[in-house]
């Protein structure tokens, strides 16, 4: 006979190597272990083999459920399906685990084959969880952007599929609302174990050493950037500094036109500006901005980036109060604002300090609705 026809490729892979060395009690053993992990995973129970079963299959509303359970048919074929595994683990598994045998081939296909019908049966069956549900669930555009609400989707989830349903959603994340998936991600993250983490950053570590498209990498920086930043791949992390810093040098606001003309991807640094490496090169691309003398490029930097720039230096950065301090006595109410609403560092310097107190706003030498289209 040949047992590989016979059983589904994911068992018959799990128990190969001991079959093909003719180590029958270890392929048997093999089955169980895998017909374990798939109880796990199906269900997100713990455990092993009895206590595993009983949580999995068994109560009034199993974790893994054979049919509807509507009729008495349906029901007690639930509880067969229990009974038989109880018995199975304890006739076929336990005994080899703890005493040596020696089955033979015949023996091994037999049972082997068996858990192989099993397997189908689990496989098919409707877990009380479904992640296909649950993701539509975070995707819902109706998800309330909650601490609390999105604590309380995760606490749904069972701890084996953890892993999973952060996956699912992160690969799905263009779907959904990045403000949504914020607070999700954040919630997951928190739930998930040092090695399950390391997977998870692996993952994003990995998309974005090559990512192109705006839109997935404004996702990933908008949902995930500040809560796992640091844990990404050193190389990805500077490659997608680098692209928004460009970004941020490029920016320009329309007043007139409430748009943005460039640097759409740019708005969203400050969402990392707290964990990024290329501090001082984003100070020097904002700065650069200020210093332009183009209207647009300054309403940029006002508009979505000068809020957070104290996120990026401990200290005023070098030409920063100079700036702050020409443009403020020349009347600059842009400035003036931005320093009013604490969007400078602490302490200033007296010259600062004394052109803030004395500002005077002046009529503005530009025109703030110009939008640079010719006539």
């Amino acid at each position: 006979m040949n047992l590989e026809t016979k059983i589904t490729t994911e068992l018959w892979a799990s128990i190969r190597t001991s079959y093909d060395k003719q180590d029958f009690t270890g392929a048997i053993l093999d089955a169980f272990h895998f017909l374990s992990d798939l109880l796990r995973k199906k269900s997100g129970a713990e455990g092993d083999g009895a206590a595993l079963i009983g949580s999995a299959l068994g109560g009034t509303a199993p974790k893994i459920k054979l049919n509807k359970l509507q009729t008495e048919s349906e029901q007690n074929i639930q509880r067969g399906m229990e009974t038989t595994l109880r018995g199975m683990y304890q006739t076929f598994r336990n005994p080899r685990s703890h005493e040596k045998f020696s089955d033979t081939e015949e023996d091994a296909q037999v049972i082997i084959i068996f858990i192989g019908y099993i397997v189908r049966q689990i496989d098919s069956a409707k877990s009380q969880f479904s992640r296909e549900d649950f993701l539509k669930r975070v995707m819902d555009p109706d998800f309330f952007p909650n601490n609390r609400y999105s604590d309380l989707l995760v606490s749904e989830i069972p701890a084996g599929q953890l892993l999973e349903v952060f996956l699912d959603t992160y690969r799905s994340k263009t779907s959904g609302k990045i403000e949504n998936l914020r607070f999700f991600f954040n919630s997951i993250l928190q739930k998930l174990n040092t090695d399950q983490l390391r997977q998870a950053h692996e993952a994003i570590s990995e998309e974005l050493k090559t990512a192109d498209d705006e839109t997935t990498i404004r996702y990933i920086v908008g949902s995930l950037g500040a809560a796992c930043w640091e844990q990404i791949h050193e190389t990805a992390r500077l490659r997608i500094e680098n692209r928004l810093i460009k970004s941020i040098k490029e920016g320009r606001y329309n007043i007139k036109q409430e748009r943005t003309l460039d640097g759409s991807l740019g708005t969203w640094a400050t969402c990392i500006f707290s964990k990024m490496l290329l501090k001082q090169e984003a100070l020097r691309a904002i700065l650069g901005s200020f210093n332009s003398k183009n209207t647009e490029r300054e309403n940029y930097v006002f508009k979505f980036i000068s809020a957070s720039t104290i996120n990026l230096s401990e200290q005023t950065p070098f030409g920063y109060d100079e700036l702050f301090t020409r443009k403020i006595k020349a009347g600059d109410n842009r400035y003036y604002e931005a320093i009013i609403m604490g969007e400078f560092w602490s302490p200033m310097s007296d010259a600062l300090k004394e052109a803030t107190n004395s500002f005077t706003p002046a009529l503005p030498t530009y025109d703030p609705f110009d939008d640079d289209v010719p006539f």
